[in-house]
């Protein structure tokens, strides 16, 4: 405690793999337009939880940072609304909602007959997204791949609806191979598998 007030502490982390810090939050003392500017270019946003890209002023523990270092500090809603009055807050809560990576807003969940399809920030220290598919038996598939312009999460419950569960699993295998893009590109140029 600092005189009435709790000192919240942020965590800190890089790519170098230099051990996890705590340090006092890089949003305390600004205004809600700059806190607004900074959620929406943030590195992620996932319901609520927001990552910055920090610079190496930030780095984590002892060593100095490298040329490659890349320093990432995660706040929770909390952290994100500190100092600020309650209106400036609400703001700042309602543009923590929904899920963005590099500022790019990612399709919404999608539930087709009790299977999910989702895409979420991929942890990581790239700006890297994961595409979920899973139903009542297990996940189905599950791809880490950069974000592109095509909306795959679409393209993704349209190859259930024409081939299936079987058809996810087997675009999951080429997934592994290939990006999840260029999976799909082959799963519709394959000749059509009915589906029972």
């Amino acid at each position: 405690m600092v005189g009435s007030t709790l000192v919240r502490m942020v965590t800190i982390s890089c790519s170098c793999g230099s051990v996890c810090d705590s340090r006092r939050n890089p949003l305390r003392g600004l205004d809600v337009a700059e806190r607004l500017r900074l959620v929406e270019e943030a590195f992620a946003v996932h319901d609520g939880f927001l990552t910055l890209e920090v610079d190496a002023a930030w780095h984590p523990g002892s060593d100095d940072p490298g040329p490659s270092c890349v320093v990432l500090v995660d706040l929770d809603e909390v952290d994100a609304c500190v100092g600020l009055a309650a209106d400036d807050a609400a703001a700042v809560r309602a543009a923590l909602r929904g899920t963005r990576v590099g500022g790019r807003p990612l399709p919404a969940p999608v539930l087709v007959d009790g299977t999910w399809f989702r895409v979420a920030p991929a942890q990581g220290f790239v700006p890297h997204v994961t595409y979920v598919v899973h139903d009542g038996a297990g996940t189905v598939l599950e791809v880490d791949e950069p974000l592109v312009e095509r909306d795959l999460v679409a393209e993704l419950v349209d190859t259930f609806a024409r081939a299936g569960r079987d058809g996810l699993v087997h675009l999951d295998a080429v997934a592994a191979r290939r990006s999840l893009a260029g999976a799909l590109d082959a799963a519709r140029h394959a000749p059509a598998v009915a589906v029972a």
